[in-house]
């Protein structure tokens, strides 16, 4: 049997750390960052209407979220096994579930973008600099979650400082996605099966900011029962 010692309430084994919390973590949030890498590659090889290279940016990720589902299945049954995880196990699985939708809403957003060709002249216009900046800003969100899982070693008040940050760009998000789609329904540049598309397209963008923020949420659960 290994030697263990306990820290904050949470039974850590020695000589396994890659079953840490925040290993385990950082390792299905990684694929995450990558999956929005691709999808931030994918949107500017769209912007140059270099469209076959955004299909398959559109492949890449779909294989890198199936990887990330493995990630997922494998670390639930990590978590679900290991006796160190204590009474913050409930709380880890709601934490990559939430992750897990970022993933799935980058991968629905890049096939919903390129499932049907909208005509070049709309995409251009529909991909302006607030769009761009709301895309911009929903990836953002993701990487200040990431920033705060590094800090899960560091001081209450420092991760409570992250987890606000996430808030506010999830806020930033909303106040950018209001003006979107104020432009998607005010022009009379696009077609009705463009606006639906478009509209699918938005509403998964800001998904993925929520479950980043929805996220953050959970680390307050878990500062609350002791973890830091």
């Amino acid at each position: 049997m290994k030697k263990g010692r306990i820290f904050n309430g949470i039974r850590r084994d020695i000589g396994s750390s890659s079953n840490s919390i925040q290993d385990i973590l950082l390792e299905h949030m990684n694929i995450v960052v990558e999956i929005l890498n691709n999808f931030k590659s994918m949107i500017d090889s769209i912007l140059t209407l270099d469209i076959k290279k955004g299909q398959e940016y559109v492949e890449l990720i779909d294989a890198l979220e199936t990887r990330a589902d493995d990630v997922h299945r494998e670390n639930v049954i990590k978590v679900c096994k290991g006796s160190f995880f204590g009474y913050m196990r409930e709380d880890i699985l709601a934490f990559m579930e939430h992750v897990d939708d970022i993933a799935d809403s980058a991968k629905e957003a890049s096939r919903t973008l390129m499932i049907r060709r909208v005509p070049d002249d709309s995409l251009l216009k529909f991909l302006n600099a607030n769009t761009i900046a709301y895309i911009n800003e929903s990836i953002e969100t993701v990487m200040r979650l990431l920033d705060l899982i590094y800090s899960l070693h560091e001081k209450r008040d420092l991760i409570l400082e992250k987890v606000k940050k996430v808030e506010q760009g999830e806020e930033r998000v909303d106040e950018i996605k209001s003006i979107v789609l104020h432009e998607l329904y005010s022009s009379n540049a696009y077609d009705i099966l463009t606006i639906i598309q478009l509209k699918e397209f938005i509403q998964l963008i800001d998904r993925i900011a929520d479950s980043a923020e929805d996220a953050s949420d959970v680390i307050i659960l878990m500062l609350a029962k002791g973890y830091a």
